[in-house]
């Protein structure tokens, strides 16, 4: 028999004592004596029906720290016949500790750690099979479950594209694999799979639900939410029940039917506590219920680990020096920004803001007089021993919301008054003129991760610009600005549009701003930017907008001088510009 080559690192409580020297020649010696020993008088007694004959040598072997793993596997076999499961456990664990040089001697380890129920180790020991002989079926079907138990998903395609490749498809396989390409986002090839698996099963939940996801796509919505009901009903009190509650919180989430979505997740949370996408769109939900301190703790719920690049931080934590780091979209930075300040003035604790670079002018402007505002990359080479590391979407959760502290919603941020006059001066507009800012879509970049869409055609304002004495001026960066050329109301513009659009510092748009007697917007940017001075603004949110604005209600907790303005599923963007040019009338 090969001698061995290496172990692994014990996992259990059970070892093999001192390491032998296999430099020495004695230490050689006595390991090839040891193997021979076990080879000449203990192998051949099974073949005659006699191992128990063996344990004496077999015990002597163990009390000399033998080198060779089938000894201890041989005392494990012993004592599980003689119905001594802990002793038979005990020699087990010791012969799993090593790594057999035959792929035959590596499954065996694996089948004696499942029927252990010591499922880290069987799937090591499979994934140590396969990397001798990658198409050994039984490692291959096992790996690939047990992987897919762990929702090691990543590592659970490749093992089953080689089963696709190597076995006969079958429907379990079939639908395996159509539910990992699932939650790797590849959904094309997961309606694929489901589609193949689906004559022979089609009841099955996994399949009913990938089939859910793909009427959604195309539009088909009752039809999505009949086979997600039925999805649901399948698997009821079936091991899929948690998996499938999971799976379809986030298309109820995602069409608007959140009290569906919280009891799915309700079911999936029991299952797996520590899952942080459930975690996330459970306090997703919690916020648009505006529930938001309950909600910022589920929405910010890492597992129980210390991550080695923040600091914990609790509502009585021992240190009073803070570092408020951004680390999230630029208009999420301009909203909780305004924990820098009230956690200086109110909680007084030393703070340092760090934001990215296109807001540091802002802020500096608005908050540097008060605190140190630095850029998020000065962080790296200037943090502090004594200082709590703090993501900004974290402070809600640590110390409570606008809803327990009123402060936190007063306007935080200012123009700066000469970037004001510099701006009042250019835009001259006449004694009498309101001046209305309008913004009517986000960055692709972020609309890219969001699936309800919130864009707003430009030609809707035409009821802000049938308003008497109104000039209107477009606060649109970027992306959406070609609407312009081609606008029903382009003439209702002010004649400095083209210098306004080509300014892309916040800075200058917020003094901008600062002049509008109204801004009306869409839920991007520019809505929190003008929140966050304090102008009067007028949100115009889609049916089914993201947490940030809640499900109900005309108000905003965050600003108070915010309307919002939602429209219906029977409605028009028209109308509701309509309703707002009818509210900045009534004022």
């Amino acid at each position: 028999m090969k001698e061995q080559e290496g172990h692994h690192q014990n996992h259990f409580s059970g070892g093999f004592g001192r390491k032998i020297d296999s430099s020495s020649s004695s230490s050689g010696r006595l390991r090839k004596g040891q193997y021979q020993l076990h080879n000449q008088h203990v192998e051949p007694l099974p073949r005659k029906g006699l191992e128990l004959k063996a344990e004496p040598i077999l015990r002597l072997l163990a009390q000399a720290q033998s080198p060779c793993p089938e000894v201890f596997r041989d005392l494990g076999n012993i004592y599980e016949r003689q119905n001594d499961p802990s002793e038979a456990e005990r020699w087990y664990q010791r012969w799993l500790c090593t790594t057999p040089s035959q792929a035959h001697e590596r499954l065996a380890q694996a089948l004696k750690a499942e029927q252990f129920s010591w499922l880290d180790l069987a799937l090591q020991r499979y994934l140590d099979v396969l990397e001798l002989e990658p198409t050994q079926p039984e490692a291959l079907r096992r790996a690939s479950s047990l992987l897919l138990e762990r929702t090691r998903f990543a590592d659970a395609m490749p093992i089953l594209l080689n089963r696709l490749q190597q076995e006969t498809h079958t429907a379990e396989l079939l639908i395996q694999a159509s539910w990992c390409s699932f939650e790797l986002g590849s959904v094309d090839d997961a309606v694929r799979l489901a589609n193949m698996a689906s004559p022979g099963n089609p009841d099955n939940p996994i399949i009913l639900t990938i089939q859910a996801y793909e009427c959604q796509r195309r539009g088909r919505i009752e039809k999505a939410l009949d086979l997600a009901q039925r999805a649901l009903s399948r698997a009821v009190a079936t091991s899929q029940w948690n998996l499938i509650n999971r799976l379809l919180a986030r298309l109820f989430f995602q069409q608007g039917l959140l009290e569906s979505s919280q009891e799915c997740l309700e079911v999936a949370k029991k299952a797996e506590p520590f899952r942080a996408e459930i975690h996330r769109l459970l306090g997703e939900i919690l916020l648009l219920q505006n529930r938001l301190h309950e909600g910022f703790i589920e929405y910010q719920w890492q597992p129980p680990t210390t991550s080695p690049s923040t600091t914990t931080v609790s509502k009585h934590g021992p240190s009073r020096n803070i570092a408020l780091i951004s680390g999230c979209t630029l208009g999420d930075t301009l909203l909780f920004s305004r924990y820098a300040i009230w956690l200086k003035e109110f909680k007084k604790m030393n703070v340092r803001l760090f934001v990215p670079p296109p807001l540091l002018a802002l802020l500096r402007i608005s908050l540097g007089d008060r605190l140190p505002v630095q850029m998020m990359q000065d962080l790296k080479h200037d943090s502090k021993q004594d200082e709590v590391v703090l993501p900004m979407l974290s402070a809600p959760a640590v110390y409570g919301t606008c809803q327990e502290f009123p402060e936190l919603a007063h306007p935080h941020l200012r123009a700066d008054n000469e970037l004001i006059e510099h701006w009042r001066q250019l835009l001259n507009i006449k004694h009498g003129e309101q001046l209305i800012g309008i913004n009517w879509c986000g960055s692709p970049l972020t609309a890219i991760t969001e699936y309800h869409k919130s864009d707003i055609p430009l030609d809707a304002f035409a009821p802000l610009a049938a308003l008497p004495k109104t000039r209107l001026l477009s606060l649109q960066k970027g992306f959406g600005t070609r609407q312009l050329l081609t606008c029903s109301f382009r003439d209702s513009f002010i004649n400095q549009q083209q210098e306004i659009t080509a300014e892309m510092r916040f800075e200058h748009t917020a003094a901008i701003m600062s002049l509008c007697d109204y801004v009306v917007t869409d839920d991007s940017g520019p809505a929190h930017l003008s929140g966050c001075l304090g102008v009067p603004t007028i949100v115009m949110l889609a049916p089914l907008c993201n947490w940030r604005w809640g499900a109900s209600g005309g108000n905003s907790p965050w600003y108070q001088r915010t309307v919002l303005l939602r429209r219906n599923v029977d409605q028009d963007w028209l109308e509701l510009a309509a309703e707002a040019s009818r509210i900045i009338q009534a004022h």
